[in-house]
């Protein structure tokens, strides 16, 4: 009766997600449709952390995503070798910011949420250890400023690899995804449940139907929605973050293989990260409210390269000028605004939004009143309407979990589909991929055009 069970919108790590979810369950007939290449937006621009969020802990709210997002890393771990890998972190406690108490309470609570995850416990450092761990730190801020410091683990990624190793594990598993498409239509079907829907690509548009349509967009969501015609339930807020990837010579004579990263307080509360990278140096992130644009060809505005240099140059012993500067890239938090005490509803939807959806309602303009950082990373899956989802928010680290949830509520909607297996390795063909396409295993997050 339909072309299609699911058809899915958006290539990023929701999208391929839930298409390697779908395939692992043996439905049928899923197919994703992206309008640029896989990966090639948020899902390549990330701190490449497969962590559970140690800063979440300071919101109670928050600590079941910690949780999840936890139990997630260390399955991600044991699935996803050479994709995923232990990184150690230092964590210093200056005086003046968070204390050394505060810092060691949470790290126990992180490691018993943690419980058998496969990476070790946190520790105290001596004085003497902080530098052979990172030996890049600021030496005269470490011994003038800090009461204690600490060790602890997390793991890093190759974001946009896990994106294109899923997607082709999918087509393996008998899914389907197109690239360089855009779904520029979605109609219900009148007399059925299911959609008519518009694809339109350089071989020109065509008309399929579907049972059930995912927005998987990102950022894009709501403006898909208000493309098609269909009233956003959820708001959101755009949150850009910028990271730095310094040259290897950035600091002299340390190999990046050879030091753990740090979590640094900075003077305004905040974290940074400073992360070895592919041979390289990693720091980020910032947080910036994104204008009323499409998302774009972003990159980190001057304030947010200044805040993260003046970062640098107070917890680092690097050359951080700008011949050391490799690049700089920008992806976008779409985060969801779940406040029953901010409603937000739209009557009509207007044309002009047509043309830039991202100046319409369902984007905030503005962050008064809102502190982006207690903002949750949770993932909300909404039923816009009977038979087509939307996906808002989330951390690339429970993608996976997410996804699967979703994967069950579709199979019962169907009424067909059995248990998901992306969490065994069996369902990811890395041995045959890495023979047959060697290619999607480099990653290059940052020379991909959003």
């Amino acid at each position: 009766m339909y072309d299609l069970e699911v058809l899915i919108v958006g290539g990023g790590c929701h999208g391929v997600g839930l298409l390697h979810d779908l395939a692992s369950r043996r439905i049928p007939n899923v197919h994703l449709v992206e309008e640029k290449t896989l990966s090639s937006g948020t899902s390549s621009r990330s701190t490449k952390l497969v962590h559970g969020g140690l800063r979440y802990l300071e919101h109670l709210k928050q600590w079941p995503l910690v949780s999840e997002a936890l139990s997630e890393r260390a399955i991600l771990l044991r699935i996803l070798k050479g994709l995923v890998q232990p990184l150690p972190f230092v964590l210093p406690a200056f005086k003046g910011d968070r204390p050394a108490w505060m810092l060691q309470a949470g790290l126990f609570i992180y490691d018993s949420l943690a419980g058998d995850g496969g990476l070790p416990r946190s520790r105290r450092l001596s004085t003497e250890e902080i530098f052979e761990a990172a030996p890049y730190l600021n030496r005269q801020r470490i011994l003038g400023q800090t009461s204690a410091a600490f060790l602890y683990y997390d793991a890093q990624m190759l974001d946009d690899v896990i994106v294109r190793v899923a997607a082709e594990a999918a087509v393996k598993l008998g899914a389907s995804y197109e690239e360089n498409a855009s779904v520029v239509g979605v109609e219900p079907l009148h007399q059925h449940d299911g959609f008519k829907v518009r694809i339109k690509s350089a071989q020109g548009e065509r008309v399929i139907t579907a049972r059930t349509v995912v927005n998987a967009a990102g950022a894009w969501n709501n403006a898909n929605l208000i493309r098609w015609g269909i009233t956003p339930k959820i708001r959101c807020l755009l949150n850009q973050g910028s990271h730095l990837i310094f040259k290897n010579s950035a600091v002299p004579q340390i190999q990046p293989e050879d030091a753990a990263a740090s979590l640094l307080q900075n003077k305004d509360g905040r974290v940074v990260f400073f992360i070895p990278w592919n041979g390289e140096w990693l720091l980020g992130t910032t947080e910036s409210l994104l204008p009323a644009q499409a998302p774009r060809g972003l990159k980190p505005s001057a304030e947010e390269i200044s805040y993260l240099l003046d970062a640098a140059r107070l917890n680092l012993d690097i050359d951080a000028s700008e011949q050391n500067i490799k690049e700089t890239f920008a992806g976008v938090r779409t985060m969801p605004i779940n406040d029953k005490s901010k409603s937000f509803s739209i009557a009509t939807l207007k044309s002009e939004w047509s043309e830039n959806p991202f100046a319409s309602p369902a984007y905030m303009q503005s962050t008064e009143g809102l502190n982006i950082s207690a903002l949750s990373r949770e993932t909300i899956i909404d039923e816009t309407r009977p038979g087509l989802f939307s996906i808002y928010g989330g951390k690339y680290t429970t993608y996976r979990a997410e996804c699967e949830k979703l994967g069950s509520q579709l199979t019962r909607l169907l009424k067909r589909g059995g248990q998901s297996t992306t969490r065994t390795s069996d369902a990811w063909f890395l041995a045959e991929l890495l023979e047959e396409m060697p290619d999607i295993f480099t990653s290059s997050p940052s020379t991909r055009a959003i």
